[in-house]
């Protein structure tokens, strides 16, 4: 959990405010301990500081109205709300375990905003940070772009100061000496130096308008009084100007909503900096989302890939360009029953799931194979291809149900696993159960009637059928041993 309070805020008022955080963590029964850091871990964020929350086992955890211990994501939407429910505090909540799939700080949506120009950069991406979160889309919408403490910035009118004999010098030298001080001396104690500095009571220099109130001496001795040569501006100081790839950038990062997906917050971050950003400033991902969006793109092309291979050692083993799209066709089932099974379980199509659509490729195939190289045995005993198929599909039912049930059953404990991590590996395993069950129901109805259209095309195009040319085959053989005997 970070905290942040208004800037300018004292070490004493930030250390307040975390008190009041402590507690709530301290009265939460499914809090095992937590640490604080006050100010940050580089120093000088006098106004802000971390909570590292440590939970309880599952086990000890109490129990949801609805059922089931609570869990890490009931304590975050808890924390979310009562921590941001304190004055003068915002809070943003961080799952330290999605720092794993990245180098980045570990949110699941991190992107850049970059330009050229700094302020551009800045009121930009402002807006597009409101932007996203009106959309309900994310939230603890955070950047890493940090406001120092407002500073005063003194410009001298040179007309003025010169119509009245004053030097840049002097009014640089009565600034630095009434505000910041110099050093007038040194004082001794118990063998140590001390600087003594002389500068303005406090009472005179704790507002901007204090500056203007001082006085300079011109070039003919007279007194000046500061308002009439300089002007002033109030505004924030940076703490530092942040870069990527050698551009000026600033990262905006955050939590994805409640019921959204990552691939739909990405989009809408797309789509909006289009709408806000002007000409020359751009979005770049970053750290979890960069790695999604990499590793999506991987999996589609090792997807695409093993089909392309599949496809190729099937033509190999069967002889044919026409077998293998035959035995292919239950992928699309099985896709189809993974994704039903993900959306009546709630999951979504993440990393773990995929690796579950690319187990499927090598499953469900293999009620296919079964099919078609039986019926292709009873076309070469010399059946047609109606009656092979009849043959085959009842002599093949037992062995495809037999695998099929063993693969479902192995995966229904992963499944239904409650322990910790468990969230990694349902997903994977209801991708596995809905693929195999669908694709096993429609490709016993769809592979033969498939297999049964390919071969009529098979027929059209040699202009005669395989049975009748292994028929045609065994009369030949058949007629010259006969010759042979006379």
């Amino acid at each position: 959990v970070r905290l942040q309070t208004p800037v300018g805020s004292s070490m004493e008022f930030t250390d307040g405010r975390f008190k009041q955080a402590e507690q709530w963590f301290i009265d939460n029964p499914t809090v095992a301990g937590y640490y604080s850091a006050v100010g940050g871990f580089g120093g000088g964020e006098v106004n802000s500081g971390m909570l590292f929350i440590t939970l309880k086992d599952l086990k000890e955890r109490p129990r949801r109205p609805r059922g089931g211990p609570v869990t890490q994501g009931d304590v975050m939407a808890d924390a979310r709300k009562s921590l941001n429910a304190i004055p003068d505090v915002r809070a943003f909540i961080m799952d330290l375990s999605q720092g794993g799939f990245s180098a980045s700080r570990g949110f699941p949506i991190e992107f850049t905003v970059r330009g050229p120009n700094w302020d551009t950069l800045i009121a930009s991406s402002s807006e597009l940070m409101k932007k996203l979160e009106a959309t309900g889309m994310m939230i603890d919408v955070d950047t890493d772009y940090k406001t120092g403490m407002p500073e005063v910035r003194v410009y001298p009118d040179r007309a003025k100061a010169y119509a009245r004999g004053v030097s840049m010098q002097a009014i640089g030298s009565t600034i630095n000496a009434m505000i910041g001080g110099v050093r007038a001396g040194l004082f001794t104690d118990n063998g140590r130096r001390y600087d003594v500095r002389v500068r303005a009571e406090t009472r005179d220099r704790l507002l901007p308008e204090d500056i203007k109130r001082l006085y300079v001496r011109n070039v003919r001795g007279e007194m000046i009084r500061l308002s009439e040569v300089v002007t002033l501006e109030e505004k924030p100081s940076l703490l530092a100007i942040t870069r990527k790839d050698r551009e000026r950038a600033i990262g905006v990062f955050g939590n994805i909503a409640p019921g959204k997906s990552q691939s739909d917050v990405l989009a809408a971050v797309e789509k909006a900096a289009k709408e806000t950003l002007p000409d020359g400033y751009y979005v770049k991902l970053s750290g979890s989302s960069q790695t999604f969006r990499e590793s999506f793109q991987s999996l589609i092309i090792a997807l695409l890939l093993g089909i392309l291979v599949a496809y190729m050692v099937l033509g190999a083993q069967f002889n044919s360009f026409i077998h293998p799209v035959t035995v292919l066709l239950a992928l699309p089932f099985s896709l189809s029953g993974a994704f039903l099974a993900l959306l009546v379980a709630g999951r979504s199509l993440n990393i773990n799931s995929m690796i579950g659509l690319l187990l499927l490729m090598g499953l469900v195939k293999k009620n296919s194979i079964l099919l078609v190289d039986f019926t292709n045995s009873r076309r070469e005993a010399g059946l047609e291809p109606h009656a092979a198929l009849l043959e085959a599909c009842p002599v093949r039912l037992r062995p495809i149900l037999m695998t099929s049930v063993a693969t479902i059953s192995a995966a229904i404990p992963t499944a239904l696993a409650r322990g910790a991590g468990s969230e990694t590996t349902v997903p994977m395993a209801l991708a596995i159960i809905g693929g195999v069950s669908v694709s096993t129901f429609l490709t016993l109805f769809v592979v033969p009637a498939a297999y049964s259209l390919f071969t009529r095309i098979e027929g059209k195009k040699s202009g005669v059928s395989a049975g009748a040319v292994i028929r045609a085959a065994k009369e030949a053989e058949e007629a010259a041993a006969l010759g042979e005997a006379r």
